[in-house]
């Protein structure tokens, strides 16, 4: 049975790929065809018309002819990837051969002027060396990863675009030498991560919810060749700013070829980590294995009275099944210790390690710190121990689903955990190629992946995980990429390609840790706002740390639980059409293409709940811990979605375009052409999703909130704090407790208030698609060439263009959890013991995250000048400056921010709280100063966001030929933006002066220096004789080095007691930024306790901040150092059969390379700069070693890697 099953997993995607190739009139995606070009001229440089030039396929046998023109040109517009022999004949000259020429994805080739000399047509001049051509035909930046390289270059985890860092401008998003899973994982001449786009053999492979991630993945056994566009390319390019990636499959051949192979890594091959190494005892390393496996088979599909010759059909097939634990990396954290589950905190210190039993009983109105414990709890005399009557079971239940500590790590650290994936994958491709005439090829081909990964830690932003605590997820993730393809030749001077192609994939996660589901955990009894929205009876999100890890338990590890269990499916279409035309010295090219995506999404919304347990001096309940806050039933904020959704996600794209590439001189080339967009925005086909437009918002309607009033007595003296209509409060009434509410429901609504001021359904008020229609856009395209020596060996180039991107689906993803479709409440500052569900008490205000109702692709101008020069032969030298300005880029805003200042205003104090020396303390509750009274967070996605990059590029390369390829690049550059990417928060409430004031500066993705050099050496024949051969003949040496200037930091603080209210005056949007009074060093040195030269220059913030303290970053961490090498050695089998061992050495050097630094410093208080945290005391003695300034992160130590492969 289990061979039957092989067997139809085998014979059912051959028949759907026998089905494609046989039904040529289904159209496709982006294409892969090329296009060579070049002159025929005769000795005496006199033009050659009417000289016929062939190209034959080296591998599949098939055939093209072109005749040269009355300027001695000739075209080939549509020529498949691979190598080829080209032949040039004329009656009266000798015969020109070339046997080696190898034709990339998408190349505009030129073969420059190629020479007949007198004699006759049997005499041959032939050519067996690698033709090497400048770019000479178009001016933009591209890059090819042929086979060899692919092949033979070490590739840590096997990733396809870990070698698109081998391309100038190209960087990693990792930190270290680690795997690039997906295509937002690199960077591309300055352009946000997920701004690239890949094709596969043409069929867009974009997720399309961030833009960034894979529909499928293939092996990189199954790739012939890798191309990246990076700047400046033509019309016919389209969909996204970024990268242009286009990845070729392999294909059939006219012999068959083959091969088996297994790629394996073990723990106990490789060196132990830096960090791993400094504990005592030493910490093991962790326990990891891959095992990658696969074959591939190809060759022609011939039987008698059927494709004798071998030219007609053929096929590649290709599996492979990839078991890996992979390896970890160790997680710190904090969770509750054996005396903070039970109420006792005596014993508690605060994230700076530094103790902390003053926790605060709100009910005494009396202060409680270490120089006054009058207002603490001291059950017993023990301070900091809370009396059982005032403990809160499901809170110490909450506290109790955390795991036990397991050591002790300085900071409150006490929990550390090294637990890997358990990843089983299986890829399976299979390719057809039929040329029924010799005028018409058709392809079709299947891919699929089946994925099942056992995550150690979750996804957090699927609601199913933690960063830093073991929770065992099940992610089921399968893809999928399927392409129908047709290219004919209509006359001698028209072609057409026509393509289809449909790619979908799946992300399903499921907790699979017992103790965070209700029933399970204990806290069953907790209160729900929305008691029918929580889902497969998840606990809800227990949040004890703050941004950037502030609060006295800002290290503190939790479970992101809110909105699981997550599923969703995406599925996009391609179709395509273009026609190429060829007249005298031009090659015009028009097309049009079509996008349309399918995603139904679960929402991304707290339906489970979201509690916030940390401590903020500004909650009357507060008592100054987060573990104590829960243990009480204290809460900061408590947030939960009214119901649960799965909306229907759709958008369509049309774009068209034409261009043409002309040579009106021997010495110049022309390339320009324009495209034109029409971009739908993406809408929810079943109406749940709901939009807030700021100028519909009425402020003489703004609803009205229960304002804090004192019956009874003052603030401090007798004062019963209660909520009051504000209506009743300016008729100049009396609180009483009739006419009052309860505390816990200051802020929420009164019941006359419009609750939905602003915000409109689809289809209710508003169009369907919650935005203004569909998107017009034209984009010109320009490049040009010109010959400086007349012989093709120094050329100048550039080019330009404005480009327009396809907007990640998650600015429209998160408008289904707005009102009135869904009703997204949050309540601040209460107790648990006095939630109850949100239909029987006043309403709370309502978050929301809209998009911004004007539509705007965004878009990029990008431009490059520069000049390639043949140093010797093989080798090309390229220098070029590159560069870029973005507009109308992604942010998300929150517009419903507090103005700066506005807590530390007379007018906005909290009347039933005592006056505090401290700014802002006493303010009243965010809600109520915010300018869309009503609201709480409005996050808006709009199209504020700008940035530029400005590159010097130099590379020299020399192809893989005759066993030797070396390729190097040196890069400096600057990248330059107002946030990081579509997520980055921008400055709300500003004019765009101080916006850029505030916000514009290096992005973390920018690298001053990137080096890289990789290259493939092949030892020459040693001996003739068989047995010494088997030894000394076909050895093969190869590697990748690089140096990378670090990426930039934010350096963070903490002041206990004092966060954004007291400094900006704000919510924190924006936040204080840390002062300097000195410069404290550039981010990063040797020393692992010491990345900062100078800690004493970093000071508090003081109030009045208005965030521009200092730049966004000033910082850099430390530069990537690595060294990457490979030794093969093959053995001859049989007649065009080897065996091939190698070992992949990543990281050969064992190079300790640090990768983060602890950036927060943690400042004894608003008038003492003492830094609390910091790694060495007065003495000199290390005591902190996770402190302020020390390392925190490692790159992988050295990494071994056997390869066995068998070929035919």
């Amino acid at each position: 049975m289990r061979l039957v099953r092989s067997l139809e997993g085998v014979v059912r995607p051959a028949l759907m790929a026998l089905l494609f190739a046989a039904y040529p009139a289904v159209p496709h995606a982006q294409t892969t065809s090329a296009s060579v070009a070049g002159i025929v001229q005769d000795s005496q440089g006199g033009i050659l018309p009417g000289v016929t030039v062939t190209m034959t396929s080296r591998t599949q046998g098939n055939a093209l002819t072109a005749v040269t023109d009355s300027g001695g040109r000739f075209v080939f517009p549509i020529v498949r990837p691979d190598t080829y022999t080209i032949q040039v004949a004329l009656q009266g000259f000798k015969t020109l051969e070339r046997t080696n020429l190898v034709v990339n994805a998408n190349d505009k080739l030129s073969m420059g002027s190629l020479t007949l000399e007198v004699g006759g047509l049997t005499e041959e001049v032939s050519v067996t060396s690698r033709v090497v051509e400048l770019q000479s035909v178009s001016g933009e930046r591209s890059f090819t990863l042929e086979s060899e390289t692919l092949k033979n270059i070490a590739n840590n985890g096997r990733a396809l675009f870990n070698f698109a860092t081998l391309v100038p401008g190209a960087l990693s998003q990792n930190r270290g030498n680690t795997e690039l899973g997906q295509v937002s994982s690199f960077t591309v001449n300055g352009q946000r991560p997920n701004s690239n786009n890949i094709t596969i053999d043409g069929v867009a492979n974009i997720d399309t919810g961030d833009n960034g991630g894979n529909m499928v993945t293939t092996n990189i056994d199954a790739v012939a060749e890798f191309k990246i566009l990076t700047n400046a390319y033509q019309a016919e390019y389209g969909r996204a700013v970024g990268g242009q990636l286009q990845v070729v499959t392999k294909s059939g051949s006219q012999n068959f070829h083959g091969s088996g192979y297994w790629y394996g890594q073990r723990s106990a091959w490789n060196a132990n980590s830096y960090l791993n190494k400094r504990e005592t005892p030493e910490v093991p390393k962790p326990k990891t294995s891959r095992n990658d496996s696969g074959y591939t088979i190809g060759g022609p599909v011939a039987f008698p009275g059927f494709n004798e010759e071998k030219k007609k059909l053929f096929f590649f097939w290709s599996e492979e099944f990839q078991r890996r634990t992979n390896p970890p990396t160790v997680h710190n954290a904090r969770v509750p210790t054996a005396l903070e589950r039970r109420g006792d905190f005596s014993q508690s210190v605060d994230s700076s390690g530094d103790p902390f039993p003053y926790i605060r009983d709100f009910t005494t109105g009396l202060p409680c710190s270490a120089s006054d414990t009058r207002g603490c709890f001291q059950d017993g005399g023990v301070l900091g121990r809370i009396p059982q009557s005032r403990l809160y079971a499901p809170g110490l239940a909450a506290l109790n689903i955390f795991p036990t500590a397991n050591f002790s790590g300085g900071s409150g650290l006490n929990f550390t955990s090294q637990v890997p994936d358990q990843a089983p994958r299986r890829e399976e491709l299979l390719r057809m190629d039929f040329q029924p005439t010799d005028r018409w090829r058709i392809t079709g081909r299947y891919m699929k992946d089946k994925e099942e990964i056992l995550q150690a830690y979750g996804t957090t932003w699927a609601g199913n995980g933690s960063d830093q605590l073991p929770t065992p997820t099940l992610f089921i993730h399968p893809g999928s990429n399927y392409l129908l393809s047709a290219t004919g030749v209509l006359n001698s001077s028209t072609s057409l390609e026509l393509s289809w192609g449909r790619a979908a994939n799946s992300l399903n996660y499921q907790l699979q840790l017992q103790q965070l589901f209700r029933s399970n955990a204990g806290v069953s009894a907790l209160p729900l706002l929305f008691p029918q929205a929580v889902q497969a009876d998840y606990v809800p999100w227990f949040v004890f740390r703050g941004p950037n890890g502030t609060g006295r338990t800002g290290n503190a590890g939790q479970y992101q639980t809110d909105r699981g269990p997550f599923t969703n499916k995406n599925v996009t279409h391609d179709v395509i059409a273009n026609v190429t035309k060829v007249w005298s010295a031009h090659s015009a090219k028009a097309g049009f293409y079509y996008q349309n995506s399918f995603k139904p999404q679960s929402i991304f919304a707290s339906f489970n709940s979201q509690i916030d347990f940390v401590d903020n001096s500004s909650n009357p309940f507060d008592t100054g811990f987060g573990y104590a806050n829960a243990a009480t039933g204290v809460f900061n904020s408590y947030q939960q979605a009214s119901k649960y959704a799965l909306p229907e996600w759709r958008y369509h794209n049309f774009e068209w375009y034409a261009q043409d590439n002309w040579k009106p001189t021997g010495r110049v080339t022309l390339d320009y052409g324009v495209r034109f967009y029409y971009l739908s925005p993406q809408w929810d086909t079943t109406l749940q999703a709901s939009n807030f437009l700021p100028d519909k918002f009425n402020p003489n309607a703004a609803a009205l909130l229960y304002t804090p009033v004192c019956v009874g007595g003052a603030p401090g003296a007798g004062c019963i704090r209660r909520g009051m209509d504000p209506t009743l409060i300016a008729q100049g009434v009396a609180p009483t407790l009739t006419n009052t509410v309860e505390e816990r429901f200051i802020g929420r609504l009164t019941p006359s208030s419009n609750r939905f001021n602003g915000t409109f359904q689809a289809g209710n008020g508003i169009n369907d698609q919650l935005q203004n229609g569909n998107a017009f856009r034209v984009s010109p395209r320009v490049g040009a060439v010109y010959d400086l020596t007349r012989e093709g060996r120094t050329i100048v180039r550039g080019g330009f263009g404005i480009f327009y991107d396809r907007p990640q689906g998650n600015m429209v993803f998160d408008m289904i959890s707005n009102a009135p479709g869904v009703l997204n409440s949050r309540v601040d500052w209460g107790r648990l013991q006095d939630v109850t569900s949100a239909g029987g008490d006043p309403f709370p205000t309502l978050s929301l995250n809209p998009t911004a109702y004007g539509f705007r692709p965004p878009r990029v101008n990008q431009w490059n000048v520069g000049v390639q020069h043949k140093l010797v032969k093989e080798v090309i030298l390229d220098v070029a400056y590159v560069g870029s300005s973005s507009g109308d880029l992604l942010r998300q805003v929150q517009i419903n921010a507090l103005p700066f200042g506005a807590t530390f205003q007379p007018q906005n104090q909290d009347p039933t709280r005592v006056p505090s020396s401290v700014p802002g303390a006493t303010a009243l509750p965010n809600d109520f100063l915010r300018p869309y009274r009503g609201f709480g967070n409005i996050r808006m996605w709009d199209y504020g966001g700008y940035g530029d990059y400005k590159a010097l590029q130099t590379s020299v390369t020399r192809r893989f030929d005759r066993g030797f390829m070396v390729s190097g690049f040196w890069v400096w550059s600057k990248a330059q933006a107002i946030n990081n990417d579509d997520f980055a928060a921008g400055v709300p409430n500003l004019s765009p002066e101080q916006t850029r004031h505030l916000d514009y500066g290096l992005v973390n993705y920018d690298r001053t220096h990137n080096f890289t050099v990789n290259a493939i050496y092949q030892t020459p024949k040693a001996t003739d004789r068989k047995g010494l051969g088997l030894l000394a003949n076909d050895w093969q040496l190869s590697g990748v080095y690089r140096w990378t200037s670090g990426r930039p930091y934010q350096v963070n603080f903490s002041i206990p007691g004092i966060g954004a209210a007291n400094l900006t005056g704000t919510d924190g949007n924006p936040n204080a930024r840390i002062a300097l009074t000195c410069d404290p060093g550039r981010g990063w040195s040797s020393d692992p306790y010491q990345q900062f030269t100078n800690t004493s220059c970093f000071a508090p913030p003081q109030p009045g901040s208005r965030g521009d303290e200092t730049p966004r970053y000033f910082a850099r961490e430390p530069p990537l150092n690595n060294l990457d090498l490979s030794v093969s050695k093959n053995f001859p089998i049989a007649h065009g059969m080897k065996f091939e061992i190698r070992l992949d050495m990543f990281n050969v050097l064992d190079t300790v390379q640090f990768t983060t630094v602890n950036a927060t410093a943690n400042f004894r208080s608003l008038t003492d700069r003492t830094i609390t945290n910091l790694p060495y005391d007065a003495q000199g003695n290390l005591v902190q070693r996770n402190g302020f300034g020390t390392i925190s992160g490692v790159a992988p130590p050295r990494t071994l890697q056997l390869v066995t492969r068998v070929t035919f």
